[in-house]
């Protein structure tokens, strides 16, 4: 398949939920390890609280799709978050209060609990003495367009995206351009800063594996036999217990 890299500010879909509800509500929540954990895959309110998340990570204006360049089909899309570390040491980072305010369904927030505890883990703003970080947040490829190295392409994509994001003129994306679905959500700012490092929690061989080709540093690995969810452990869930993640890192310099 012969597929072009769009950032998600210059699609133009005629419904913009076509990212979300097409690829990562039916490709990515429904087969992920940890929201197999989490039980999101059979919360659709979960999902939909997830599905915000998204929407608001793509205000950042740093999310990314591969498309079809004969059709147009939009085949994967992978969501991107700045995060930028806070000069208040009280002030929660955005995950956490996104998990706190805007996640109703156990299974979301456990989900957003989740990355927000394995971040804190590493504290990579300290261990690369960064301010500012570009995280890869989910990934989704429609099952029709598997196994064309398109979650490869996405990631070296939006490692090229970090490492100009101080030089890059991108049109804003509106609240309006997601639809009213999403009007409530809050305009984003200028963060006044811009990432030095790139950082992931991989879940999944796959990933795994184009983490280590890309020069990823692993910084923790962690059995997901250690993490709970309504009294199961996530491995149950999963069926496999032998089932782990990655929390990896790469310098942008």
């Amino acid at each position: 398949m012969e597929a072009i890299l769009k950032l998600f500010i210059d699609t133009e879909p005629s419904d913009p939920s076509i990212f979300t509800d097409m690829i990562i509500k039916e490709d990515f929540f429904k087969e992920e390890v940890v929201s197999i954990a989490c039980e999101v895959n059979k919360n659709l309110k979960a999902i939909e609280e997830l599905l915000e998340l998204c929407a608001d990570a793509a205000l950042d204006c740093v999310s990314v799709v591969a498309v079809v360049v004969e059709t147009g089909e939009v085949a994967a899309v992978l969501f991107n978050k700045i995060q930028v570390q806070s000069t208040d040491a009280s002030e929660k980072p955005f995950f956490a209060i996104f998990a706190e305010e805007r996640c109703s369904q156990t299974s979301s927030r456990s989900l957003v609990e989740f990355m927000v505890d394995v971040d804190g883990r590493c504290n990579f703003f300290e261990k690369y003495n960064v301010d500012c970080s570009f995280e890869l947040m989910f990934f989704g490829t429609k099952s029709t367009h598997r196994r064309r190295g398109l979650a490869k392409l996405l990631i070296q994509s939006s490692i090229n995206i970090a490492r100009k994001y101080k030089d890059l003129n991108m049109t804003q994306l509106c609240v309006n351009d997601l639809g009213p679905k999403y009007a409530h959500l809050m305009p984003h700012k200028p963060y006044g800063t811009y990432p030095k490092i790139c950082q992931a929690i991989m879940t999944a061989e796959g990933t795994r594996r184009i983490a280590k080709a890309l020069k990823f540093t692993v910084h923790l690995t962690l059995p997901l036999s250690k993490f709970v969810f309504n009294g199961k452990t996530y491995t149950e869930r999963i069926g496999e217990e032998s089932s782990f993640c990655e929390v990896v890192a790469l310098a942008l310099n």
